[in-house]
């Protein structure tokens, strides 16, 4: 949506092409020297090919790049797209081809050329999976656009068609005919992502508490001009319809940054699940030997802005258990809206193991997988808790992907009986995010869940 986004999916691409031209050479090595080729000569070692894998790969990217893979790549046909990649590896071959006469160097031909073929597959066939993954419901931000009706229509019509395909409008608002209360409200009910303002003609003191809102909330704001804006938070200045906008994020993150930190849950939770399906699958056995009824327990959580997902976990309480929360209200031990009983009743002698040790949360790996989790984030409340926080400014903890693991599990679980501190650690996550304290919080939670430390 924005040109710095684009620019970082241009440089991620062009890393993971360079790579997957690297992964071609391995390829063609290893088909040409571990399966007959007539009477084709033996290869050198592999060791003699390594100085090669740079090449291949820098060269290849840059010429991908020359041949205007990465620009504006979704307006551009199939067939212009396998055009452009074919000539891309052939002028990759070619210019190996002269490298390698150039330096009088000896190396089989027929790897070179194979490079040119394998290479051209993987790189069409990440160009889709990416066009794919990017044209997905799940990575388009749900838009309210805030302005005067010929201002919102302006805003909208000057877009580009890749513009348009990055969001979804859901809403639309008149700075001076939408109160303060009914805009915030407006947020909460649509899960809106991002609030675009277009604020040329609107009273300033109208739009202001609205401005306000988005910011508490930790709601992506972008504000084309019109309006002197000021933020704690990080402010830069960037692209959106053929003009510059003012840009708020509720982190001062880089965006290359969390897209490292997607990878890297997709990889940790892609590895765990694999690892634990062992231990998974005795518990699910236990459950339904102990207790009958479901082996999983799904409820609606609020995600990021909100948005509702089912989140899973093993079953711990009996069957029924979430009919009978109403009764165990006035026994509730932490302030707030949020619950939290210790001895909780309704928890079954196998369910207190699984709590104590944090098993019960294995199945999160698949809601990580599935993009509506992260491995470390502020945990999701139920969606009766989310709709009762009251203070706008504890929304903002809804601002990023919650996650299985985070400050809190890490600082006391249980042990904190007020909302306000749950709220204030997930606060101190959200602004002090890097990919270290993920880490840290990571290898943190491996002793709390073995030895149970504040578990209820």
């Amino acid at each position: 949506m924005l040109t710095h986004s684009r620019r970082t999916r241009s440089s991620l691409g062009q890393i993971a092409d360079a790579g997957l031209f690297m992964l071609a050479l391995a390829s063609a090595y290893t088909l040409r020297a571990y399966f007959p080729w007539g009477n084709l000569p033996a290869l050198e070692g592999i060791e003699d090919y390594l100085w090669l894998f740079p090449w291949v790969g820098g060269l290849g990217a840059i010429m991908l790049r020359q041949q205007g893979l990465y620009a504006q790549p979704r307006l551009t046909s199939r067939l212009g797209i396998m055009l452009i990649i074919v000539r891309a590896c052939l002028f990759t071959v070619l210019g190996t081809i002269l490298l390698l006469f150039l330096l009088r160097a000896q190396f089989a031909r027929s790897v070179v050329i194979l490079v040119g073929g394998f290479g051209g597959l993987l790189i069409y066939g990440r160009h889709e999976l990416t066009r794919w993954s990017t044209g997905d419901p799940r990575w388009q931000r749900r838009v309210l656009w805030l302005g005067t009706a010929v201002e919102n229509q302006r805003a909208q019509a000057s877009l580009s068609a890749m513009e348009r395909e990055a969001l979804i409008t859901v809403a639309t608002a008149d700075p001076g005919q939408t109160a303060a209360s009914a805009f915030v409200e407006l947020l909460h009910e649509q899960e809106i992502d991002a609030v675009i303002a277009s604020l040329g003609e609107v009273d300033r003191a109208s739009v202001a508490p609205l401005l306000e809102a988005c910011e508490r909330e930790g709601i992506e704001l972008l504000v084309r001009p019109g309006l002197p804006l000021g933020s704690a938070w990080r402010l830069t200045v960037d692209e959106f319809g053929g003009e510059p906008v003012l840009y708020v994020r509720p982190q001062d993150v880089a965006p290359t940054a969390l897209v490292i930190k997607q990878g890297f849950d997709y990889l940790i939770a892609l590895i765990a699940i694999v690892v634990a399906a062992p231990l998974m699958a005795v518990i699910a056995v236990a459950i339904k030997l102990t207790s009958g009824g479901p082996i999983l327990f799904r409820q609606p959580r609020g995600g990021r802005n909100g948005r509702t997902f089912a989140m899973l976990k093993f079953r711990s309480m009996r069957e029924g258990a979430e009919s009978e929360r109403a009764d165990l209200a006035d026994r509730n031990q932490l302030n707030g809206p949020a619950f939290k009983l210790t001895d909780d009743p309704r928890v079954t002698p196998l369910g207190r193991i699984l709590r104590r040790h944090s098993l019960d949360e294995l199945p999160q790996l698949w809601n990580v997988l599935r993009g509506e989790m992260s491995l470390v984030g502020p945990r999701p409340l139920p969606v009766s808790e989310v709709a009762a926080i009251a203070d706008g400014a504890d929304r903002r903890r809804l601002s990023v992907k919650p996650g299985i693991t985070g400050l809190w599990q890490i600082s006391g679980r249980s042990d904190i009986a007020d909302f306000a501190d749950w709220v204030r650690l997930d606060l101190a996550y959200i602004d002090q995010w890097s990919l270290w304290l993920d880490c840290k919080i990571l290898l943190g939670t491996i002793p709390v869940a073995i030895f149970g430390r504040g578990a209820s």
